[in-house]
């Protein structure tokens, strides 16, 4: 049985609303009135669907599809027409054939129509074929199975449902010799400067040669002959995004003789490039990040350099800056809530960071248990080794007068608190020395073991009880005790020099042949220097010559924590020095295009261990990570331990790859560019496509009532405007047709009271998957849409038989039940009126 109009059995929902009122009238009828009553809305309702009965066969019982696509040979596509055409002359009335092409003005009711080869949209003329014979018939596909649309199993199995019986009969695809562009793999967007990789993928069908060329924004880019084997062959390019835009690439091959499309001979791209970044470069010390502003300068990024004091406290004027770069910068240079607002700005706000080493940084830098840990990729923990050797420890620190009381804490008091704390941070096998200075020297606690004579409480009395005294002599001071930790044993010696005055007299010369000496023989020195007042800058460079660390502390209770970070160091050992060239991990997009071998050889870098979430790009040969990043929230950061200059980078100054390498790394980290609040996109539906423009204001409201226009640059370079309408709050689109394949520029201006906006944005119209090698396999689809429908596989150039059984009329049902609700009419009106109770 089949209805003809199925929404009327809608109308049921009244039998349970006349129950409801039945059951709440006074004085109801009984409840055979009730049912008779129901019964007669039943059989009109029915009667409104148009019932009918028996298999109905009012068009064609046959509809034959005949492949008419490219992928087929000329002489192919002929035999198919004239079989369907001598099935049809001889049933004119109960054959129809359509054509499977491409676009529905393919599908036409003979085979006389001129179909487009552009395409195989089975999924489309099973549907229409569907719609000829509504319940119950044949259809017949005589194909090679290659669908360019999708959807033809689905419509298969609706057949199915329908009665529908689909037979297909495969036809082999043509073989013949062919080359084609197969695609052009670009980067997914750029940024002006950026050096770029482009591949041109060239396949063939057989090994051959052929020429090709390759066009940038119009411009000749490259061309050669390619020995092109079975399958793709891919074509390298490298180029540089010179400006902001879009760059156009178009590539053509010139095949040999024997080709035959010439459709496919030609592809397209285009790569969306936006602004130069704007960076914000952090130096631990001044001059510091004088190599990589000058490298980054010369591919045009926009650098700001600041000292660690000048970084904003809040992220809102952070927002100009796309990535951060910190260079040798410690953790004791920046407040906490600095170092908040770093980690917020990349995991809050989706931008990058890049950590860069130095004798300052990381596990050097005191960045454990702080916001920077929280945000680097790695843990400031030194990779794991054998037991390490006992560490000797020398805290120096001023006991002039001008350390004593002012107002507040005294400098002084928080200076022996700080050399309290070194003897406590120290493991019982370290060594300590305490030198008191002020014109002279004091040795308040000489070099010694913590376990050895002295106990730790009489070391920690005497520190307690030194005075105050008079001027100061920083030479005098580091000289003494330099020569002293020369004197030591072990691996590890590191001085710590704390002074809040000027050393007058002393020449820098002077300071640094005797710094030199104690390098030489392997011991460090890092600094503190306490208050303004004090020479920053000399502290500043005796650090550096001492390979260590340099502070301020601008009040005294920063001083025992300085102190506490710089034993901390000490005992964990986490400067590693030694030469040896990075090892790359695994590939890494952050390293694209570059060749690890090519890679100057570095001195040192900070020890640290990855964090498990973390990616290891570069290690060290004991395995410990060179560079490492990862995802921060919505952001990226990167650490590279070994810095960007000396100590341990001085070779890559002069090695050519540096510019790029440092760009790679911050771009690697950078969001992706945002074309703000006016959004362009193409939605593509074969040849036509919408232009769809989505526009918000500052507010975030949709912008309404826009003046938007679309200016559409053609693959020949003519232009076409297109008025974009508003279909909805904030969204304008308008279909456009194309016309051909290629590389289109869509450049949409909108324009509300005065104020202008402007996106411009590439789309490429493919090459109709028709001229393309098809991966799918022919046979098993048609054999797939034959068994979900319960039709049958034909063998080859099997006859197409017509049922030539006459097809009996359906038995319509909907005057019997008006006549039976008719019948059962008076049966209501008498119980209404109670003659059923007489």
């Amino acid at each position: 049985m089949m209805l003809r109009e199925p929404l009327a059995l809608l109308a049921l929902v009244l039998v349970p609303l006349i129950v409801v009122i039945w059951r709440r009238q006074r004085g109801r009828p009984g409840v055979a009135a009730l049912a008779v009553r129901l019964a007669i809305v039943v059989l009109l309702t029915l009667a409104l669907a148009r019932p009918e009965w028996g298999t109905v066969h009012s068009g064609p019982r046959l509809v034959v599809l005949v492949d008419q696509s490219a992928s087929l040979s000329d002489e192919t596509r002929a035999a198919l027409a004239q079989r369907a055409t001598a099935l049809l002359d001889e049933h004119p009335a109960d054959v129809r054939v359509l054509t499977v092409a491409a676009g529905s003005a393919a599908l036409t009711a003979d085979a006389a129509g001129q179909p487009d080869p552009a395409g195989s949209q089975l999924a489309h003329a099973l549907a229409q074929a569907r719609r000829m014979l509504g319940a119950g018939g044949r259809i017949v596909v005589l194909s090679d199975g290659l669908a360019t649309d999708r959807g033809a199993l689905d419509e298969a199995r609706a057949a199915g449902l329908a009665g529908i019986t689909v037979d297909t009969e495969h036809v082999a695809p043509s073989l013949e010799d062919e080359v084609w562009i197969a695609r052009i793999d670009v980067p997914r967007s750029l940024r002006e400067g950026d050096p770029f990789v482009l591949s041109v993928i060239v396949g063939a069908t057989r090994a051959t040669s052929a020429e090709v060329l390759l066009t940038v924004d119009g411009a000749d880019a490259w061309r050669g002959t390619v020995a092109l084997g079975p399958g793709e062959t891919r074509v390298p390019y490298r180029g540089e995004a010179r400006r902001s835009g879009v760059i156009r690439v178009e590539a053509r091959v010139v095949p040999p003789a024997g080709d035959r499309f010439v459709e496919n001979d030609q592809g397209a791209a285009v790569i969306p490039v936006a602004p130069a970044p704007r960076l914000l470069l952090v130096e631990g010390r001044t001059g510091a990040g004088a190599p990589l502003r000058a490298a980054l300068r010369t591919l045009g990024v926009t650098v700001d350099v600041v000292a660690p004091s000048a970084v904003p406290a809040q992220l809102t004027p952070l927002a100009p800056y796309e990535g951060i770069v910190l260079i040798d910068v410690s953790a004791a240079a920046l407040s906490l809530d600095q170092m908040a607002t770093l980690r917020e700005h990349v995991r809050s706000e989706g931008r990058g960071l890049v950590i860069a080493g130095g004798r300052s940084s990381f596990t050097l830098g005191g960045y454990a248990d702080t916001p920077l840990e929280d945000v680097a990729p790695v843990l400031m923990e030194p990779p794991p080794r054998p037991e390490r050797a006992a560490v000797n420890l020398l805290v120096i620190f001023d006991r002039s007068a001008s350390m004593g009381p002012q107002s507040g804490a005294s400098k002084f008091v928080m200076a022996k608190e700080a050399a309290l704390l070194a003897t406590e941070s120290l493991r019982p096998e370290d060594r300590l020395g305490v030198l008191a200075f002020d014109i002279d020297q004091q040795w308040v606690v000489p070099f010694q073991s913590l376990t050895d004579g002295v106990s730790l409480a009489e070391i920690q009395s005497r520190i307690a009880r030194v005075p105050l005294g008079g001027g100061t002599n920083i030479y005098g001071a580091l000289e003494a005790g330099l020569d002293a930790m020369m004197a030591q044993d072990g691996d590890t010696r590191h001085v710590v020099l704390m002074t809040d005055g000027r050393s007058f007299g002393d020449q820098p010369e002077a300071f640094a042949a005797l710094i030199g000496r104690a390098r030489a023989a392997d011991v460090t020195l890092s600094t503190i220097a306490i208050g303004e007042d004090a020479d920053v800058a000399l502290l500043a460079d005796l650090a550096q010559l001492g390979a260590g660390r340099s502070y301020v502390a601008t009040v005294p209770d920063d001083i025992p924590r300085l102190t506490l970070i710089e034993s901390e160091i000490a005992r964990s050992e986490p400067q590693i020095e030694g030469t040896f060239r990075a090892e790359p991990v695994a590939p890494h997009p952050a390293l694209a295009g570059l060749d690890v071998a090519t890679f100057p050889a570095l001195d040192g870098y900070v020890g640290v261990t990855p964090k498990p979430q973390a990616e290891l790009v570069l290690r060290s040969p004991e395995g410990d990570p060179v560079l490492a990043a990862w995802q921060y929230g919505l952001g990226r950061a990167l650490a590279w331990l070994p810095g960007i200059a000396e100590p341990w980078a001085g070779a890559w100054l002069d090695w050519p790859g540096y510019p790029r390498f440092w760009s790679q790394l911050i771009r690697y980290t950078l969001p992706e560019p945002d074309s703000g609040l006016l959004q362009v996109r193409v939605l593509a539906r074969g040849a036509v496509v919408t232009i769809r423009a989505d526009s918000l204001m500052s507010s975030g409201a949709p912008l309404d009532l826009a003046d938007t226009q679309a200016l559409v640059t053609l693959p020949d370079g003519t232009t076409r405007t297109v008025t974009l309408l508003q279909r909805a709050p904030g969204r304008y689109e308008q279909e456009v047709r194309l016309a051909s394949s290629g590389a289109y520029l869509i450049e949409v201006r909108q324009v509300r009271d005065g104020i202008q906006r402007v996106t411009t944005i590439g789309y490429v119209h493919p090459v109709p998957a028709e001229y393309l090698p098809s991966t799918d396999r022919g046979a098993e689809v048609l054999a797939a849409l034959s068994a979900a429908s319960g039709g049958s596989v034909l063998p080859p150039d099997a006859p197409l038989l017509v049922d030539a059984t006459p097809a009996a009329a359906p038995l319509t049902l909907w005057t019997w039940l008006i006549a039976a609700a008719a019948a059962l009419w008076p049966l209501a009106v008498a119980l209404q009126r109670g003659w059923g109770r007489r």
